[in-house]
């Protein structure tokens, strides 16, 4: 019930971002539309119901829009810092069978995170839980991911901190197109489009 009551919240007064509505960029409109508001019934919807169980209705949404994004950009590697359960793992997978998951977990050494952050391909997405050394790890991603990787950032909403926190990777000169979708934020780190950032009722 809480979730509804805030989701509703969310959702009023975001209204006038609906479905793309007054983006002009083509670019972004198509994946507003299509992928982050995309709510065509996918068949492995179902299957992965039954799959992934325990989880409440915002990490349930938050695994589809992963699904989403990855059957979108076929990613080489998904790289999940600070991942609370497999659930993530498992629709991104689904998304795009050939993607090389890993899991970045508390205590890693940052030599070895930058190891694994520059061995990756085109399209990479970068999964971030704002708790932890999370400035020090997005920091590194930024500086040494490839520019069609894409960084999502989960609590960008949380509290102070981590809204000031979202602004300022918004202004920051190293990023690209921003997706401010409350629950989460995306980062584009292609510099070659118009720098804007999109706030999208998700």
């Amino acid at each position: 019930m809480i979730y509804f009551i805030k989701r509703s919240v969310v959702w009023l007064r975001r209204a006038q971002y609906s479905r793309g509505f007054g983006v002009q960029s083509p670019w972004a409109y198509k994946f507003i539309r299509y992928v982050v508001n995309e709510h065509y019934p996918y068949y492995k919807y179902a299957q992965l119901k039954q799959q992934v169980y325990g989880i409440n209705k915002r990490v349930r949404k938050l695994c589809k829009l992963y699904f989403r994004i990855s059957n979108f950009l076929q990613p080489h590697s998904f790289i999940d810092y600070l991942p609370s359960s497999s659930c993530y793992k498992i629709y991104v997978l689904t998304g795009a069978k050939n993607t090389l998951y890993q899991s970045i977990s508390q205590g890693i050494r940052p030599e070895k995170y930058a190891q694994i952050l520059n061995k990756v391909g085109d399209n990479t997405i970068v999964r971030v839980s704002l708790r932890g050394n999370y400035r020090e790890f997005i920091d590194k991603a930024i500086e040494l991911l490839p520019s069609t990787s894409v960084l999502i950032l989960e609590h960008i909403k949380r509290d102070k901190e981590t809204r000031a926190y979202w602004k300022r990777l918004i202004a920051d000169n190293r990023t690209g197109i921003t997706f401010d979708l409350y629950y989460c934020g995306l980062i584009f780190l292609n510099k070659s489009m118009i720098k804007q950032d999109y706030i999208v009722n998700f």
